[in-house]
């Protein structure tokens, strides 16, 4: 634009971000920005690993895979007071921050004045995920109830499926069209609602295998999710013959009523513990402990500083010191690190950590130490 003003006005045109027609140029390319923008958002859109919001939701419903929602909580919550009296379904409960659950069904307090029942929470996300002992206010006031609490912390509770995981998953049912292959079967269980890896062991041979697996079996390791959903799609997508294995047991109905027991296991979730030591520059950001902790979950796995759930690694992946090192190096002002990771705190090493088929690495910014050499 400045080439252009000066073509128009004179080589000698002052365009400086003072005077009226430097104002005037500078407001015309702040609009122009803003349409520029809207025209590569539209080209991205065409693209899974580009396109964002909407436009990935479009992608996501070609597929018939929609973006998983947010998804409500559950407590169980202990009543005490009047004995005889019938707590109404749909009574809200509060926390002291005003997170509401409501009650599912009558709950009706014994001889003694004890009573159970399961409340879900009003609103969704994993804001609604409230420790134990929280749940403690009446929304309406009601004197025959002498105290509420909920003995143990919220369950369920997610926030709607972020973009990169979204992208991801979509990514995924790429790679596995069809049915009964390893690639398919995995898809179809890692796009089930709430499921965050799955792992999926075939024995194709007529031996048992170094597992305990029987011969011509699947042996599903799954990590998140509703078991019978789970069971579902294992049931939807692998072969008529074949064999599953597992300790969860699920009675899953045919189109003509004949019931077939799907088995699975859900996975180990390992924590993993990070200590890095850093030498830094005056290229150093003020936020770039967090930028750094952040390039760690996006390796490992975990919840990074903004709330987002990162993917990080799949189901029986190793834990690789150097994938860690080169994410340490992308942020600014970094000169040297130092890296010792381990499933227990207090025994780090700077080597690999080996994952287990049926487990999955994770960590959180709490797991994560970083100290200046």
């Amino acid at each position: 634009m400045e080439t252009k003003f000066r073509e128009q006005f004179g080589e000698d045109t002052n365009l400086s971000s003072y005077t009226p027609v430097g104002i005037i140029m500078r407001v015309m390319a702040f609009f122009y920005a803003k349409l520029w923008d809207v025209v590569e958002a539209v080209y991205n859109s065409r693209f899974i690993k580009k396109a964002t919001g909407v436009s990935l939701d479009y992608h996501g419903s070609d597929k018939q895979l929609p973006r998983n929602p947010a998804t409500n909580s559950y407590v169980h919550l202990v009543f005490t007071g009047e004995p005889g009296y019938i707590i109404q379904a749909e009574e809200t409960f509060s926390t002291e921050g005003d997170i509401q659950f409501a009650l599912l069904e009558d709950v009706e307090l014994d001889a003694i004045g004890d009573g159970i029942g399961e409340a879900i929470s009003v609103d969704t996300g994993a804001y609604t995920r409230v420790l134990a002992n929280t749940v403690t206010i009446p929304v309406e006031s009601d004197d025959n109830i002498s105290s509420v609490t909920n003995p143990e912390p919220a369950t369920g509770g997610t926030d709607i499926e972020s973009d990169s995981s979204y992208q991801a998953r979509l990514l995924k049912s790429n790679e596995s069209s069809g049915k009964s292959t390893v690639s398919a079967v995995e898809a179809a269980v890692n796009n089930v609602t709430e499921v965050r890896s799955a792992n999926v062991i075939f024995n194709k041979t007529m031996e048992t295998d170094s597992e305990g697996n029987p011969p011509k079996s699947l042996h599903a390791y799954v990590l998140g999710g509703a078991g019978l959903d789970i069971a579902q799609s294992l049931f939807d997508n692998i072969g008529a013959t074949t064999d599953t294995v597992g300790a969860e047991v699920y009675q899953i109905a045919d189109h003509s009523g004949g019931i077939h027991p799907i088995r699975f296991d859900f996975a180990e979730e390992v924590e993993v513990s990070v200590k890095l030591k850093i030498k830094t520059n005056s290229e150093f950001e003020a936020d770039g402990l967090t930028q750094i902790k952040n390039k760690i979950l996006g390796i490992i796995g975990g919840i990074d500083s903004s709330g987002e759930e990162l993917q990080g690694l799949s189901m029986g992946e190793d834990v690789i010191l150097s994938k860690l090192i080169g994410a340490a190096y992308q942020v600014n002002g970094i000169e040297d690190v130092g890296i010792e990771i381990g499933s227990d705190p207090l025994s780090l090493i700077p080597s690999n950590l080996a994952i287990s088929p049926r487990q999955v690495a994770r960590t959180d910014a709490t797991l994560i130490e970083v100290a200046y050499a």
